[in-house]
């Protein structure tokens, strides 16, 4: 009796691996590289008012509003490139102001890549889709700047501004 039940274990584990069978497969991907930035121009308000709550605006075509010399000649708006993008390509675009000791700004842009424009607002993600050639995006920046307390007159101040590029 003894042998039949090891005759039988025998013959199911062979029956068990005479029909397993496997096969290898790979999981690929493609590699995707950063985009690059550079600055074309360094934003510039010109002049504003030394006074705690002074604002100054600067419109989309560089002309500035409010507490500031619109005939200075050092206003500029910001220009930033976004260079090795794959075509049609799906992301987000978000520029986000913050404050410094003296100043606080809030960014508006505009972003082109020639085909496609979007008008972006302080930290806020807008979709942007690549253009079939992968052409680079160029953002001009401009917005709001604020005197949070009061300035130095002939002191250079500056606050920084961060541009996100992130791909959906």
């Amino acid at each position: 009796m003894n042998k039949k039940i090891l005759v039988s274990a025998v013959l199911a584990l062979s029956s068990t691996t005479l029909f397993a069978s496997n096969q290898t497969f790979q999981a690929s991907i493609n590699g995707w590289s950063e985009p690059t930035f550079a600055e074309t121009n360094a934003l510039h308000f010109g002049k504003i008012r030394l006074a705690s709550g002074s604002t100054c605006t600067m419109d989309n075509a560089g002309a500035v509003t409010g507490d500031c010399d619109a005939s200075d000649a050092n206003i500029q708006l910001g220009g930033i490139t976004v260079s090795g993008l794959a075509p049609n390509s799906a992301m987000n675009i978000t520029v986000s102001g913050s404050s410094s000791a003296n100043l606080t700004f809030a960014p508006a842009t505009t972003a082109t890549d020639g085909t496609s424009t979007e008008t972006t607002a302080n930290g806020v993600a807008t979709a942007f889709t690549t253009d079939g050639s992968a052409s680079d995006i160029t953002i001009n920046v401009y917005g709001q700047m604020s005197v949070d307390t009061a300035l130095t007159a002939g002191a250079d101040y500056s606050v920084d501004y961060t541009v996100d590029v992130s791909f959906q």
